[in-house]
């Protein structure tokens, strides 16, 4: 493959297999380049799916003389696929985003300037599930030839009205919900892009597209989104996937964004005809499959993004989103790896990487981390961070043991963006209910306080007990060396401080063993958070609580090593007199914490929705199992940041313009003779919103209708009686309810039916 692609935000992949019934490939692939405008920017990739050897020489040569990339796949033993040739291409691309194009379809001049443009207008790197689509119309044979004779400037304005002229000799036909579209790479990849058990071509970015459409909740679900109802074109009613489908092109194509089909000669008796019933099947039952349960394909791997060995298979390393990055992915459990002969091992198999989970959770995976960084084997360790939400990637190392949290990496000065991200972030912090476990409800540092009574005379020292079975308790008590030890500090210190300080202390949410220090006001009931407003310095080993600590401005002291250990954050204490000592004088820099919290936030920390669950520890004890992670901000270390918006309701209601071909349907009303009645234009009334289901992997959920807001009554003739009161139809008898389904919508009739003939028959229906 030619490799064109460094510094490209936008790779234009163009899937071909040179066959005989298509001998205008060679021609077809200039047209690309009717774009005269082309930006540099843009790499045109040419996908050959499996075209015989002999000519995919003559078609890597024709590649080279327009200078786009050429990658072939040694498929010619198999069926045609475009869906496979659409995965290699956002495989093996290096830009920032994948456009699938046809070589049939010609762009405009400045048509390829326009989708940049529109990618930063519809926010692909806001958020990775926006995407865009792109109209088509389709030339007659005439107006095919008579567009590569216009002039470039020309061709875009003169052949859409053409088409707003309902030019028959010219058009044959248009459509808004097509295969053209734009994605972000990562996000096209971590989706598992084109389903390979399509056959052949036809269905395969329909599905994918569907997919897309649900997890983006840009337009409200239309009812029984699953239907194949009528077609692009024509289709005005807001039920099934394709009213809600061209909406996307619909955007583009009413801003004069099109491409344009070349005519070309159709076999009926194609690969293509023959795979259609069959792909038709596939599709219908893998939209089921994804509304009811989440399924959809295995994400892709990166080309170039190697092979990885992982020790956990689990959310946390083998996650969706951060699967492409990875690349191949291998799994064995560190049971069956010596640690003696591991690097062996890894040389030998061709392996880039090792990823980690916890890698201090058993002595075997322990020795097998040791032995990595010894050789300065490629590793990354993937674990919850100390903040809500977050997880970190680590190139260097876990926790304290880790590079990754020294100040050459965070204490730089900020920008006024960063600074004012970080700002608003500590706040929320500080004042919002969220933890990383379970916690009482706030009360406020005021009301604590009174109800500790505790008066305004006397200082407050919180201190912070953690799990003794907790990894960095294990592996990273420092020179406190025992957690015993640390509780043995803590039973000194009401008798060391001065008589103006208490000692007040919490235990882990998650312990079940209550420990008792003499002296100390129990705290277990109160929210971490009021602690922190209430108290002026807090103690731990190493908790992460020390993070929020540093947020609330308080000196914190820790036992421990600590991964935000720093002279101007934290300050380590060994014993009670270096308690006090700390107590009397040290005072954190602000300055700087908010530059480590900034680092931690918006470079090195990625956020993700958790699903966990509790669990009984082998000691009794109780932890947090986390079962999914859905990111919405992912950092992985050498790729670009990965954004995605977590959405709840849908972006665009059916009072937009986009819905105005739906609006007009339902004010369309037949009178007896059959005549269409004219209806005075639409006044809305109410609104009734659709129930958006949140999409989830594995959540099962159901489609709900979109209700388009029409006038009521309509205005019609005298003699049509318009304000006619209907009976619901949940009260209608069941006779009268499966008539008017019948009538309505027979394919779903049929579909839905308990009998098996009836049902038979609507699954072979075709609905145009």
């Amino acid at each position: 493959m030619k490799n064109n692609t460094i510094n490209k935000k936008l790779t234009v992949a163009i899937p071909v297999r040179w066959a005989s019934e298509r001998s205008d490939l060679l021609d077809r692939l200039s047209f690309a380049r009717m774009d005269t405008d082309l930006p540099e920017e843009v790499e045109i990739l040419v996908v050959d799916d499996g075209s015989p050897l002999d000519l995919a020489g003559r078609l890597a040569s024709e590649c080279a003389q327009y200078g786009y990339s050429y990658y072939r796949l040694q498929t010619e033993h198999l069926p045609f696929s475009i869906g496979r040739a659409r995965n290699a291409a956002a495989q093996c691309g290096l830009s920032d985003y994948i456009m699938f194009q046809d070589v049939d379809l010609m762009p405009y001049a400045g048509f390829f300037r326009d989708v940049l443009r529109e990618a930063i207008i519809n926010g692909l790197d806001d958020s990775v599930d926006n995407f865009l689509m792109f109209g088509v119309i389709y030339l007659t044979e005439s107006a095919t030839k008579e567009f590569r004779d216009t002039e470039p400037e020309l061709r875009r304005q003169k052949y859409i009205q053409l088409l707003l002229q309902n030019d028959k000799t010219a058009i044959e036909k248009f459509s808004t919900g097509t295969s053209v579209t734009v994605w972000r790479r990562d996000y096209f990849l971590a989706t598992g892009g084109n389903d390979p058990e399509f056959n052949g071509w036809g269905y395969e970015d329909l599905e994918y597209a569907c997919r897309a459409i649900r997890r983006r909740k840009k337009f409200p679900l239309p009812s029984e989104f699953t239907l194949d109802y009528r077609n692009f074109q024509t289709i005005t009613e807001y039920k099934g996937w394709k009213s809600i489908y061209r909406l996307f092109g619909d955007m583009t194509f009413q801003k004069g964004m099109v491409l344009f089909h070349a005519w070309h000669p159709v076999e009926p008796k194609s690969d293509y005809m023959a795979a259609k019933t069959k792909n038709r099947q596939i599709f219908e039952k893998k939209l089921g499959d994804f509304r009811d349960k989440g399924i959809e394909p295995d994400p892709l791997p990166m080309l170039g993004s190697g092979k990885s060995l992982v020790l956990r298979n689990n959310p946390w390393v083998t996650n969706r989103w951060a699967a492409p990055f990875l690349g191949e992915i291998v799994h064995i459990d560190e049971d069956y790896l010596p640690p003696d002969s591991f690097i062996e091992f890894l040389q030998d198999s061709g392996f880039s990487r090792v990823v980690f989970h916890n890698p201090y959770a058993n002595e075997r995976l322990k020795a097998l981390y040791d032995v990595v960084r010894e050789n300065g084997f490629p590793f990354i360790v993937v674990e919850r961070g100390a903040l809500p939400d977050s997880v970190f990637f680590d190139p260097h190392g876990f926790n304290a043991d880790s590079v990754s949290y020294e100040a050459e990496k965070w204490d730089h000065e900020l920008t006024n963006s960063k600074r004012t991200a970080t700002l608003q972030y500590m706040q929320r912090a500080m004042t919002d209910d969220e933890s990383l476990e379970a916690q009482s409800p706030r009360q406020g540092a005021t009301v604590l306080r009174k109800r500790l009574k505790i008066s305004r005379g006397k200082k407050i020292l919180v201190a912070f007990l953690q799990r003794p079975t907790d990894t960095v308790i294990e592996n990273f008590m420092g020179p406190m060396e025992t957690y015993a030890n640390f509780l043995r500090l803590l039973a000194r210190l009401p008798y060391a401080l001065r008589q103006d300080w208490v000692l007040l202390v919490k235990q882990h949410p998650l312990e079940v063993d209550v420990i008792d220090i003499p002296g100390a006001i129990n705290v277990d009931q109160c929210n971490t958070k009021d602690l922190l407003e209430l108290c002026d310095a807090m103690i731990a080993v190493n908790s992460g609580v020390g993070v929020l600590g540093i947020m609330f401005g308080k000196p914190v002291l820790h036992c421990g090593d600590a991964f935000y250990s720093n002279p101007s954050l934290a300050r380590q204490v060994l014993d009670e007199s270096d308690v006090v000592r700390a107590l009397n004088e040290f005072k954190p820099d602000y300055e700087k914490a908010v530059r480590f919290i900034s680092y931690l936030i918006n470079d090195f920390y990625s956020f993700g929705r958790f699903k966990t669950r509790k669990v009984k520890w082998h000691d009794g004890s109780f932890m947090t199992a986390t079962t999914e992670i859905d990111f919405y901000e992912l950092r992985y270390p050498g790729k670009k940041e990965l954004k995605r918006t977590l959405r709840e309701a849908v972006e665009v209601s059916s009072e937009s313009v986009l819905f105005d071909r739906y609006r007009a349907a339902a004010t369309v009303v037949n009178a007896p003779n059959q005549a269409s009645v004219k209806a005075a234009p639409a006044k809305v009334v109410k609104e009734v919103p659709a129930k958006v289901p949140n999409d989830a992997p594995a959540k099962v959920v159901k489609d709900a209708p979109a209700k388009v807001a029409v006038s009521a009554p309509l205005q019609g003739p005298r003699n049509v009686q318009m304000d006619v009161k209907r009976t619901p139809a949940s009260q209608l008898p069941s006779w009268r309810r499966k008539m008017k389904k019948l009538t309505n919508n027979p394919v779903m009739f049929f579909r839905d039916s308990k009998h098996p003939l009836f049902r038979a028959i609507g699954n072979r229906v075709v609905v145009k």
